[in-house]
């Protein structure tokens, strides 16, 4: 019988990850990552570039983690700060769920994101709504349909 993976310390290590790099080092090299926004690809480094480049500041914990050998099942919180042109940024906070599988080296294989993605664009459309002469609200200034960049 197996005595199975520390998932605990597998969790400390990725809300430890800083960079493309670091986020790319905790997958096989044929490892693959889906999410809402994002089909199945392997180029996961792109997706942690991506993620940078949208906010910056993206910080996330694992709330909740479950696994066997080599899968697990985590709930995560995550925040950060997507720009507004020269404005100070909006703040947003988002909860999903995620599916690893591993190797037996412990390196994913699988990883597939759950996300409302509704959730952080309400709170984007919010704090927009908020700047005024914005050019991205009805706020008698604008029309309402400001460009928006996906995430």
């Amino acid at each position: 019988m197996s005595t199975g993976r520390d998932w605990t310390e597998w969790a400390r290590t990725f809300e430890s990850v800083d960079g493309p790099d670091a986020f790319a080092a905790l997958f096989a090299p044929d490892g693959v990552f889906c999410d809402p926004v994002t089909q199945w690809t392997t180029d996961v480094r792109k997706v942690a570039t991506d993620t940078d480049s949208i906010f910056p500041d993206w910080s996330q914990r694992v709330d909740r983690i479950r696994g066997g050998d080599d899968w697990a099942v985590f709930e995560w919180s995550g925040t950060g700060t997507i720009k507004t042109g020269d404005g100070p940024g909006i703040q947003i906070s988002m909860q999903g769920a995620t599916v690893i599988d591993v190797d037996a080296e412990g390196k994913v294989t699988s990883w597939r994101d759950y996300l409302d993605t509704n959730e952080p664009m309400q709170q984007i459309q919010a704090g927009l709504e908020a700047v005024p002469d914005s050019g991205l609200s009805d706020n008698g200034k604008g029309n309402g349909k400001g460009k928006s960049k996906g995430a």
